[in-house]
């Protein structure tokens, strides 16, 4: 006699790793900030209108490899297979390595070297910033950095583990 289960398909049914769901809600957390920040100088800060066109392209650049990753790290934390996890990384990667060439250019752009060379011209000279804020996004930028590094060590070591998927 076959046993009553409250699934049909009882085989089909999987148990899903924790780890991967924390993972993962941990990417989408990352992006989303990094979303919610491109977002911002996008539409409230109005930097279409100061910023010089291929400053002004690594923005949106950032901006549809961010949105990419955020989708990519949902269907990781839906789906829970490790599988999902490479695209979701490999495009998170992308993100912070480009936010961090941004800030590299912002901070470039502010000292006295190249005073304002990724603005346009007519707002070179009246454009100010408070240093707090470029000292913010250097030790973010820097604090992101240090987070790919240690999750590309841990990549490491699962892909070890799971290399099939791969």
């Amino acid at each position: 006699m076959q046993v009553k289960t409250r699934y049909r398909y009882w085989r089909m049914r999987r148990i899903k790793d924790p780890r991967q769901r924390l993972y993962a809600s941990l990417l989408i957390t990352a992006t989303g900030i990094l979303l919610i920040r491109t977002w911002h100088m996008v539409m409230e800060e109005q930097n279409f209108e100061i910023l010089v066109g291929w400053v002004y392209g690594l923005l949106i650049l950032e901006f549809m490899l961010s949105i990419g990753c955020l989708l990519a790290a949902l269907r990781w934390f839906v789906l829970s297979k490790w599988q999902y996890a490479s695209t979701a990384m490999k495009l998170g990667v992308w993100a912070v390595m480009l936010h961090a060439i941004r800030v590299i250019i912002l901070v470039s752009a502010r000292n006295d070297l190249w005073k304002n060379f990724d603005l346009l011209p007519e707002y070179r000279p009246s454009y100010t910033i408070d240093q707090f804020w470029l000292y913010f996004s250097i030790g973010f930028a820097v604090v992101a950095l240090t987070g790919v590094y240690i999750v590309w060590r841990l990549w490491l070591r699962v892909k070890g583990k799971y290399d099939h998927f791969f």
